[in-house]
Order: C-alpha cells, then sequence, then structure tokens
C-alpha cells in the first residue's frame, strides 16, 4: 500500500483487490439505487426497513455490549473483555447516514473493534433521525450526550468524538459547541469521510476518481432536506467557518473523488495553517466511510490502525 504524504495529507495510491472490487461493485449497483431513492418519509422508512434487515455487521470478538444511556438519550456501550476499568480515554461515536439512517447497529464491528485496540469504552449514540426530528432538535440531542458523559467522567479523563460522514459533522459540532459554551472540551476527534459543510456545492467528480456510491444528485436532496426545521441550527452550519481552536487533535480519513473531499481538505488545511494538529489520510479506489467495513478490506484495517496509532501519540497511555 503506497503513499505519498505532502505537509497536511498522505494518499494512498495502489488499493487492494479488495477495495478494487468493493468501490466497482458499489459503483455498479449502490450508486444507481441512491441516484433513484427518494428521500421522502416513506423512502426514508425503506432505508431503515433495510438496515434492521441487512445493513448490519458482527460485532469483533472480545467485548461486552450494553444499552445504555446518555442523559436521556439511547446508547449503546461497548466494551472490552479485557477490562477498561483503568483507561482514562472514552470514545463518543456518532455514526453516519446522511442524519437519515443507520444507527449502532450498522457500526458495531467498528465500535467494537475501536473499543478492542483501544482499551477503551466506546458510547454509540442512538440518537433520532429526520424526519422524526429536524436537524437543530438532532444535534442538540447528541450534544446533550456528550454534556452528560462529560458530567459523569472524572475530570482527568480524556473524551473522544468520532463520527463517520454525517456523524463527522457532529462530532465537529461537539467540539464547536463545547468552546461556545465554555464547557470541557473533546481530547481529541475522528473524522471518518466527515461532511464539514451542510451547504458545500458538490458535483461529480471525473469519471475515474468520482464518490462511488453517492451521486452529486443524492446529496443535493439530502441538503434540502437538512435546510427544513422551524429554526435554524446553533452555531455554524460549515465547520470552515468554526474557530480552528475549537478543534482539539484531529484525524480524518478520505476516499479520493467522494463528495465529502474538499470540504474535509479545507479543514484539514485550515487547522494545519493556525498550528492546529491535524493528521488526513486519502485512499484511491475507496468507497466512502470504509472505516466502517472494518475487517473486510486492508484499507478499512489500516485506517482503524492509524487511528489507534493517533490516538496513543495525541493522548499517552492509551490502549
Amino acid at each position: 500500500m503506497s503513499a505519498h504524504t505532502s505537509d497536511v495529507v498522505t494518499t494512498y495510491r495502489s488499493p487492494s483487490p479488495t477495495s478494487r472490487v468493493l468501490y466497482w461493485g458499489s459503483r455498479a449497483t449502490l450508486r444507481h439505487v441512491y441516484r433513484a431513492w427518494p428521500l421522502t418519509e416513506s423512502g426514508i422508512r425503506g432505508l431503515a426497513a433495510v438496515e434492521r434487515g441487512f445493513a448490519r455487521l458482527p460485532h469483533a470478538p472480545g467485548v461486552a455490549v450494553e444499552a445504555s444511556s446518555l442523559g436521556g438519550v439511547p446508547a449503546v456501550t461497548t466494551t472490552p473483555r479485557s477490562g477498561a476499568d483503568g483507561s482514562d480515554v472514552t470514545v463518543l461515536y456518532l455514526h453516519g447516514g446522511a442524519f437519515v439512517f443507520c444507527g449502532p447497529g450498522t457500526h458495531a464491528r467498528l465500535c467494537s473493534s475501536l473499543a478492542v485496540h483501544l482499551d477503551a469504552p466506546i458510547h454509540a449514540v442512538r440518537y433520532r433521525k429526520l424526519p422524526e426530528v429536524d436537524l437543530a432538535a438532532l444535534i442538540d440531542e447528541v450534544y446533550s450526550a456528550y454534556r452528560s458523559l462529560a458530567e459523569q467522567l472524572p475530570a482527568g479523563h480524556r473524551i473522544v468524538v468520532a463520527g463517520d460522514s454525517a456523524g463527522g459533522f457532529l462530532a465537529a459540532k461537539i467540539c464547536e459547541l463545547a468552546a461556545l459554551d465554555d464547557v470541557r472540551a473533546p481530547a481529541a476527534m475522528v473524522g471518518y469521510s466527515p461532511l464539514f459543510d451542510l451547504d458545500r456545492e458538490v458535483r461529480d467528480g471525473s469519471w475515474f476518481t468520482r464518490d462511488a456510491y453517492q451521486p452529486a444528485a443524492t446529496l443535493q436532496r439530502a441538503q434540502a432536506l437538512w435546510s427544513r426545521g422551524p429554526a435554524g441550527i446553533r452555531g455554524e452550519r460549515s465547520m470552515l467557518e468554526v474557530d480552528p481552536e475549537a478543534f482539539p487533535p484531529t484525524l480524518i480519513t478520505l476516499a479520493a473523488g467522494e463528495l465529502v473531499e474538499d470540504g474535509a481538505i479545507a479543514l484539514t488545511e485550515r487547522l494545519h495553517a493556525a498550528g492546529c494538529t491535524v493528521e488526513t489520510h486519502r485512499w484511491y479506489t475507496a468507497v466512502h466511510a470504509f472505516p466502517v467495513l472494518d475487517g473486510l478490506a486492508p484499507e478499512s484495517r489500516r485506517a482503524r490502525e492509524l487511528t489507534v496509532e493517533f490516538l496513543r501519540r495525541t493522548l499517552p497511555r492509551v490502549g
């Protein structure tokens, strides 16, 4: 897996055979499904049915999983059976899914793998999604879960906020709101194919590098959905407008050509220019949010390894 490193981004240009199959298979199938799937209430219910029936990966071995609650917000807590009682790091994980589908079940493999390799508990928030609530209420719910966790843990305990795709926006939003409210700040942030700008103009890339399964038209429909609601969200709709000082040490992974790439690279460069700790890794011929497929491809495993390595460097005594 060869890599080219710039000042701010490490790029991997030699995809594994498994990654090639996932990428081209997704372009041949999922891309066409997403292009046609309506983001109406009935369409979103259909996505939820697919999620419940099929879109789940098994937990990694060696973990205990239990339902939990953070300030009244449901969550799933995954703890390594080796015992993380002595760990002073906890991860709050926010799943992706365009704010309309997915949940802790679809991300169980990644969360359990991170729990084992970090030797730390992972709290995956089961937040309500659109259209049950609007985006402002959804963000408030996730932020309430974070504040509850922060209140439960000792002062010296470090909280990592992590998320993929839309969950990456929620992780960054927690950093912004915590800074605005002068409450306990996250110790690190991890974003897998993170969405950092709700309204950024998107367009399909070149034929060879475009997003594996998300056409620009689909994201444009989602952007219209995100703008609905009786009130605007608190703070910024683009994380590029947030003071860089609000961000803790940040790790980002991306697929080259995916629709969220421009925003994530722009934030990377903004944080780097401000002297913040940021590390971004970018893979060719990879699918959106591929770390969620932990164990299915070498690139997914490597992204998880990079996450653990980054947190060990920036948060000593991790793992």
